[in-house]
């Protein structure tokens, strides 16, 4: 019966069913919490940044500049569960460049840096709020843990660093105001699905421009376009948005796998759900693209990887979408 009830509230005629309305708010409450949660993750590793930073900028030791390079990679792989989704919260979404600055094709937060540096100023998070979001971010705290340690031998850069945790920090708070409603509880079942599948096709799309804007044509790859290429850390945060976007298509025994099943379509959420578990079982050990790019075999690792991101979204979008009966409009990738 319950099958039956979550089959009949994906027809769009019969939207009105009170039953309807309960299957609907169960599945949007289980992906807002999952929201909820991410942000939440996201704020207090955002937390321990800023703290590890501080006490970097103490005493500036080997140990603690490890330290503060794992809060980061913390920061980042929590990241990586909200990138891309560009649904929900108009107000979450409005903070995502000034979280993370990515693609930057033209070196804007190295050339920004540098800029800042230069300046006879004490900045603090106040002042950064008012410079670009290229350097309010991840990646500008990745350019001074990574590729300028040195600048946090000196006042100036221990000033600036301080600055971004805490920014950082802020927008953390933000994202958990932001994340409080439920975007998708006064929507009607139909239209929350469309966000739901929405929010997974675009995180998908996003990851996928990860892989093809830095492997560029055979033979040419652009290393210096993988996102964390100064941290050598883009496959592992890669591997996180696969983990999250696994997270989300299953939701908890809730989401679109259930759906499917219940539709009778159990044949494709098994190779859907197949294809997740493929990808991260077979992922490359390496955690830097730059490394797989250098050789061939590197090369195909990453036309493996692109390949099954692909199958995954011509299913969602030739397969899954029409057996649910959602129109897939264009997403924050598309013309890009």
């Amino acid at each position: 019966m319950k099958k039956m009830m979550i089959a009949l509230c994906l027809m769009p005629w019969v939207t009105g069913l009170a039953g309807c309305q309960e299957d609907q708010e169960t599945v949007s409450a289980t992906i807002h919490q999952q929201h909820v949660n991410a942000v939440e993750a996201f704020t207090e590793a955002a937390r321990e940044l800023e703290s590890a930073v501080e006490t970097l900028c103490q005493a500036n030791t080997d140990d603690h500049l490890a330290a503060s390079r794992s809060a980061w990679q913390v920061l980042m792989q929590d990241w990586m569960v909200l990138q891309g989704r560009e649904k929900g919260s108009e107000a979450a979404l409005a903070l995502t460049w000034q979280i993370q600055f990515w693609p930057d094709k033209k070196d804007i937060t190295g050339r920004k840096m540098e800029q800042l540096l230069a300046q006879n100023t004490h900045w603090n998070a106040a002042l950064l709020a008012d410079q670009s979001v290229a350097v309010q971010g991840a990646g500008a705290m990745e350019w001074l843990l990574y590729a300028h340690p040195e600048r946090l031998q000196q006042p100036q850069g221990c000033e600036l660093a301080t600055a971004i945790g805490q920014r950082l920090t802020q927008s953390g708070e933000a994202l958990m105001d932001a994340w409080k409603a439920n975007p998708w509880q006064a929507m009607t079942p139909q239209l929350a699905l469309g966000e739901y599948v929405g929010a997974l096709t675009n995180q998908l799309d996003f990851a996928m421009k990860k892989l093809t804007l830095p492997m560029g044509k055979p033979g040419h790859p652009r290393p210096y376009q993988a996102e964390s290429w100064r941290s050598q850390t883009s496959m592992r945060n890669l591997k996180a948005n696969v983990q999250a976007m696994q997270s989300l298509y299953l939701a908890e025994g809730k989401g679109l796998d259930a759906l499917l099943r219940a539709q009778g379509e159990a044949e494709l959420a098994d190779r859907i759900a197949g294809q997740f578990d493929s990808l991260l079982v077979s992922w490359p050990q390496s955690a830097s693209m730059g490394a797989l790019l250098k050789t061939r075999g590197g090369y195909r690792e990453l036309i493996h990887i692109f390949n099954g991101m692909e199958y995954i979204r011509f299913a969602l979008h030739d397969e899954v979408s029409p057996a649910l009966g959602i129109v897939v409009g264009f997403n924050a990738t598309d013309g890009d």
